[in-house]
C-alpha cells in the first residue's frame, strides 16, 4: 500500500468525523477522533489556521509572557473540536501527515527522523505507522464498503 493508499484508508475513517480529545502523555501526543480512531503522535506537530502556526506541540507549557503556560491539551481542543474532518493527505517520501478540517484548519504531523516511527493511526481494523525516513508500515485490513 502507497501513501495514496494509505491517505485513502485513513480518510475513510476520518472524514465527516472530528476532534474529541487531545491527550499529553510526557512523550507523546494521542488525538481522539472516535472512541476506537486515534492518532499518536512522537514527533513535531502543529495546527495552522488563518495563514500561520496557531498552536504546536512544543508550545505546550510555555509560559512565552502569558498569564498561564500554553494547554496544548485545551488549545488544541479549542481550535479543531468544533471543525469536521475533511481532507487526509501523506507526503510522498516523509510520510508527513496533513488532517484537512473545515474552516480552513490543518493538523499536520512532521515525521523528522530517519530511524525513529514519528506517528500511529489505529482504528479497529487498520494501523498505519511513519516508520523512520519516510516509509509506512500498514497492518491489517481496512473495512470493506
Amino acid at each position: 500500500m502507497e501513501e495514496d493508499d494509505a491517505a485513502r484508508e485513513i480518510a475513510a475513517q476520518l472524514v465527516g468525523t472530528s476532534l474529541i480529545r487531545t491527550q499529553w502523555r510526557t512523550h507523546d501526543w494521542v488525538f481522539h477522533f472516535t472512541p476506537r480512531v486515534q492518532l499518536t503522535v512522537e514527533c513535531p506537530w502543529r495546527i495552522l489556521c488563518d495563514g500561520g502556526v496557531a498552536l504546536g506541540g512544543g508550545d505546550h507549557n510555555q509560559p512565552f509572557g502569558l498569564p498561564e503556560p500554553v494547554d496544548g491539551e485545551r488549545d488544541s481542543h479549542r481550535l479543531l473540536s468544533q471543525e469536521t474532518i475533511e481532507t487526509v493527505s501523506i507526503r510522498p517520501g516523509t510520510a508527513d501527515l496533513a488532517i484537512g478540517f473545515s474552516g480552513g484548519k490543518t493538523l499536520e504531523v512532521l515525521n523528522m527522523s530517519s530511524g525513529y516511527e514519528g506517528w500511529k493511526f489505529g482504528s479497529q481494523d487498520l494501523l498505519v505507522i511513519a516508520l523512520g525516513g519516510g516509509k509506512l508500515a500498514i497492518f491489517g485490513e481496512p473495512p470493506q464498503a
